[in-house]
């Protein structure tokens, strides 16, 4: 015999102990998309079961396929559009009384989480509870299946919620990496003629999502990145060579003497030749 015991909650996710409610199922399509037209008034969860394409949450875009959840909190206006010639299915989940401890009303997560979780291993088994809360209500009397899928959906968004808080773990850890890795490419090709889609091209990674990371890792863009690299090669040039203004705008990347003035300007206040006169006469 097999036996499982439980232990009492001594750190409850849920606020109080009024379940939360299951207002909405629905299977959404390539067909029958987009998301239904009351979503937004409530708490909801998006789950990519083929296919791919794009989630948009208050005009941030967040590229999703099969395996993704996305949790959408109260009040986020948003959309999913699958991406051009892919079959896509994708099932969402409506819910009331939402209340997470720590959080207000209707939220999952606090409003600047980055709100996409990938089930990984765990994908069967949220398929599962999905799954399951179809059966419910076509098998259980209507007085019933309320309840009954009020509780699974509770145990449905427990698991989420720990498989969101060991996913965010493990990519803050790769980020972290990732950020570094490119932030040494830059290092070492700053003065090469560079734009977004050819670094990214050259690390395979998406543009966006090298954007993404490296803003995360460093407080700024790669471009904007770049640029402070090349203008501090050029302060180092101005004070310790004769070399004209041009000749070190075209060392430090900048084909265009002007564009580079302007550039500098910007950035440190005054003219390259004000610069060099400046601090040469300290």
């Amino acid at each position: 015999m097999s036996l499982l015991t439980f232990n009492p909650t001594t750190n409850p996710r849920f606020a109080s102990e009024q379940t939360v409610q299951l207002s909405y199922l629905c299977l959404l399509s390539s067909d029958t998309l987009p998301l239904p037209a009351d979503c937004c008034d409530q708490a909801e969860i998006l789950f990519i079961m083929k296919g791919s394409g794009t989630c948009t949450i208050h005009n941030t875009s967040h590229p999703v396929s099969r395996g993704d959840i996305v949790l959408v909190n109260q009040g986020c206006l948003h959309s999913f559009l699958p991406q051009n010639g892919t079959a896509t299915r994708a099932l969402a989940l409506g819910f009331k009384r939402l209340q997470i401890k720590g959080l207000r009303p209707g939220q999952f997560l606090p409003s600047e989480a980055v709100p996409i979780i990938h089930t990984g291993h765990t994908y069967p088994l949220i398929a599962q509870f999905f799954q399951q809360t179809k059966k419910i209500i076509t098998s259980l009397p209507s007085q019933l299946h309320q309840e009954a899928c009020n509780h699974l959906a509770q145990a449905l968004i427990l698991l989420i919620l720990e498989q969101y808080n060991h996913t965010t773990v493990a990519n803050r850890d790769a980020a972290y990496t990732l950020g570094q890795y490119i932030k040494t490419y830059l290092d070492n090709h700053y003065l090469e003629e560079l734009s977004l889609s050819q670094i990214a091209q050259n690390l395979h990674i998406s543009p966006y999502y090298l954007s993404h990371i490296f803003k995360e890792c460093t407080g700024c863009s790669p471009m904007q990145y770049i640029t402070q690299l090349r203008i501090s090669e050029a302060q180092n040039l101005l004070l310790s060579t004769k070399q004209s203004v041009t000749t070190i705008a075209m060392q430090c990347g900048y084909n265009n003497s002007n564009y580079f003035q302007s550039v500098f300007s910007k950035f440190v206040g005054m003219p390259p030749g004000k610069y060099r006169n400046t601090w040469k006469q300290t």
